[in-house]
């Protein structure tokens, strides 16, 4: 019975098993359609499933220069004292915030811009979402 599930699985398109077990946003290059294509965002995000956004710090991006392989963590919960970057807060049992930071390194040493809206849709870089109404009218 285990030869036959084998020579099964086998003759199954290999690009099945890829989206099966690629859902995350660092392997997603594995699971487009084009393999020579490369997300070049997604070479600088770690694992980074959060349901909720943060609450709203500036309504303009940060701009900064990032070092080769250098770890960085963003701020995702826009609470920290040191935005973009984390500085711990979430970590404060009374404030129950849901947010983690965002950690990556840096493939590559160039100056990149930051979400300090925490709204945005491509975390950590900053994708205009703060141009929205909304967020312009949040913060005075």
């Amino acid at each position: 019975m285990i030869m036959a599930a084998a020579r099964t699985l086998s003759t199954l398109p290999s690009t099945i098993f890829t989206r099966a077990i690629s859902s995350s946003p660092v392997s997603c290059t594995k699971a487009v359609k084009d393999p020579g294509m490369v997300l070049k965002e997604r070479l600088w995000q770690k694992e980074f499933h959060q349901k909720n956004k943060g609450k709203i710090y500036d309504k303009k991006p940060f701009k900064m220069t990032v070092r080769q392989g250098k770890k960085y963590m963003w701020c995702a919960c826009g609470q920290s004292k040191t935005q973009p970057m984390c500085d711990g807060t979430h970590l404060i049992q009374q404030l129950k915030i849901p947010q983690k930071p965002l950690v990556f390194y840096a493939p590559e040493t160039k100056e990149i811009w930051l979400c300090n809206c925490k709204q945005t849709k491509n975390p950590p870089f900053c994708d205009g979402t703060h141009r929205t109404q909304e967020i312009q009218e949040a913060i005075k």
